[in-house]
């Protein structure tokens, strides 16, 4: 199983290439996550997670799914899409409590895979 790396080249930390991202970007969603996505001017994927700070108020918690969804997403890239697409994603956790990482695999799965289909079409 190949791993997709998160260096700091692929971080998506600009403030005017994420606001783009949720004005002009289209969202896909899961049971636990939004993914929302644009095509950017650079020739590599650059990726952000957020977790709400009203939902879960502990910076422990917020950091420990932001893990999550990092080592989610970089074990199941490879498998769903290409990495010399140029896009922007911001993943954004949703849901109320600290999952589990099988959950957020599998709403990791349905996410990437919706939107290779999207891509595709």
């Amino acid at each position: 199983m190949s791993y997709f790396s998160l260096n700091k080249k692929f971080s998506l930390k600009k403030s005017s290439d994420l606001d783009v991202v949720f004005k002009t970007g289209n969202k896909i969603s899961s049971d636990l996550i939004f993914l929302h996505y644009v095509v950017s001017n650079d020739n590599k994927i650059k990726v952000a997670f957020s977790v709400g700070k009203k939902r879960h108020k502990l910076a422990v918690s917020r950091n420990r799914i932001k893990r999550l969804l990092k080592e989610s997403f970089s074990k199941n890239a490879n498998n769903y899409i290409s990495m010399n697409l140029n896009y922007n994603f911001v993943f954004v956790y949703f849901g109320s409590e600290v999952p589990s990482l099988r959950m957020v695999d599998k709403s990791m799965k349905h996410l990437l895979l919706s939107f290779k289909n999207i891509v595709q079409c």
